[in-house]
């Protein structure tokens, strides 16, 4: 049964969200307005808006995140279980982690808003999970709408030695999407600096940080071009930014001006770098998924 704390109003009138961020410090703000429009906030045993001004005497109900209601199954995601780390294919839409950086020091918030990889990870860890590893195992991350092979730490010691090598760039990755328009060249390297400007966009700009890409041409077809992609620097947005300002931007990003399609398509596809402590060589691999292989095979014979 999901825990429920019950509270008696008094004083002045008082926002709902305000008052209950209060009673709940380790909830931001903004999760508490969620739960809120979630239905999870009632006052006087209704539902009602963020903004509602309580009067004395008025009893809020909150009922507290409960790790039980995710929905998917980390198992079905999970395609590699090592001593040390586990790897997933993560589908598009899903979320790596919640927006407000408060599940960091109160993981409980992590199952206040919408399903993610992490509440997963803290509802039901795999095998030999430490759960004292910070950010629940996250090494690296990858946009909601961006599906693929991620790899997770199972300890600290795993993780620590993972964001070195990510940061030394000793872990290799490959990706699939399907580009706008038909890429000229078979092979081509994107070497334009990326960085956020005036309105909060990421986008190439000669003040922006170093940005590598390399890219191989997989197939050219009625308009789209299916490419392979490689990133040498791991960017926010890096590859979406690369291919716009190539004159291909992904199909489905509406951010960056691609073709209207169901989700953005871009797949992470292999992970490939020396274990920290053996040195043996590691390789992951996430097949494309079927909406993936359906938008090709849509926009490659569409007439």
């Amino acid at each position: 049964m999901p825990d429920k704390q019950v509270y008696t109003f008094s004083g002045y009138s008082r926002r709902l969200d305000v008052f209950v961020t209060d009673e709940l410090p380790d909830f931001s703000r903004s999760i508490i307005q969620k739960m809120i429009k979630d239905g999870k906030v009632t006052v006087n045993g209704k539902t009602v808006k963020p903004s509602y001004p309580l009067e004395e005497g008025d009893t809020v109900e909150v009922t507290l995140p409960d790790s039980t209601a995710q929905k998917t199954k980390l198992t079905d995601l999970i395609i590699a279980d090592g001593k040390d780390y586990f790897v997933i294919n993560k589908p598009a839409g899903m979320l790596v982690h919640p927006q407000s950086p408060i599940w960091e020091t109160n993981p409980e918030a992590a199952f206040a808003v919408e399903e993610t990889l992490v509440s997963l990870v803290l509802a039901n860890p795999p095998k030999g999970f430490d759960k004292s590893t910070p950010r629940a195992g996250l090494v690296h991350r990858l946009d909601r709408e961006t599906s693929g092979v991620m790899l997770l730490a199972k300890n600290a010691d795993f993780q620590n030695a993972m964001t070195e090598l990510f940061a030394e760039r000793e872990v290799h990755k490959t990706y699939h999407s399907i580009a706008c328009g038909e890429v000229p060249d078979d092979t081509g390297r994107i070497e334009v600096p990326i960085g956020r400007v005036a309105g909060g966009k990421i986008k190439a700009s000669d003040v922006g940080r170093e940005a590598i890409t390399e890219y191989k041409v997989l197939k050219r077809q009625n308009g789209f071009t299916y490419i392979e992609l490689y990133p040498r620097t791991g960017r926010t947005n890096q590859l979406r930014v690369h291919l716009s300002w190539l004159g291909y931007p992904v199909l489905g990003d509406w951010l960056y001006k691609g073709a209207t399609a169901d989700r953005l398509m871009l797949h992470a596809r292999k992970l490939e770098f020396k274990h920290p402590f053996t040195g043996r060589k590691m390789s992951f691999e996430a097949p494309v998924p079927d909406d993936f292989q359906a938008a090709w095979e849509r926009v490659s014979t569409k007439k």
